[in-house]
């Protein structure tokens, strides 16, 4: 592992946030479960870099199987389906990065792309919310996309906290 840094990390993403030297500061993520490889996680571990890569592996096939899903995005909003392709290719681009020993400026960028994917995300997850606060059948249809982005949010703020507890505090 590179060496971490003894700065305190703020971290604020996909609605879990807080300061971090070392573990995850005010419980943010204390009582955050998450799935991973099809088991329940809970996000305040300290996490294996197999662990990791299993959530990058997880976190990529639930974002392919959303963009996969281009006209409803398209109802969100028009942009929304490129939006999904970009998220998509930040975190590919995470999982060919990482690798055991990593200096802190190539952790920070693992940790910038997965910040990019949830930030990109998390927009989309806002206007869907809007889209299917609606009573016609375009906001009951969008309504599944909501579901299946909320767990997927958390799951990349947990990813992101995950990186810099792996690689940049101690």
């Amino acid at each position: 592992m590179a060496k971490k840094s003894e700065k305190s990390i703020k971290i604020d993403i996909g609605g879990i946030g807080g300061d971090m030297q070392g573990v995850i500061a005010a419980g943010d993520v204390k009582d955050v479960t998450i799935t991973i490889g099809g088991q329940p996680t809970p996000a305040d571990k300290e996490p294996t870099l197999d662990e990791f890569r299993q959530l990058l592996a997880d976190i990529q096939q639930e974002i392919a199987e959303i963009a996969k899903q281009q006209e409803l995005l398209a109802e969100v909003d028009p942009s929304a389906p490129f939006t999904a392709q970009g998220a998509e290719q930040s975190v590919e681009s995470v999982a060919e990065k990482v690798k055991p020993e990593m200096g802190a400026d190539e952790a920070e960028s693992v940790q910038n792309s997965l910040t990019t994917a949830l930030n990109l995300l998390n927009g989309i997850l806002d206007g869907a919310k809007m889209v299917a606060k609606k009573t016609d059948e375009v906001g009951q249809a969008v309504m599944p996309i909501v579901e299946r982005l909320e767990p997927l949010v958390k799951k990349l703020g947990v990813a992101a906290i995950w990186a810099a507890k792996l690689w940049l505090v101690d």
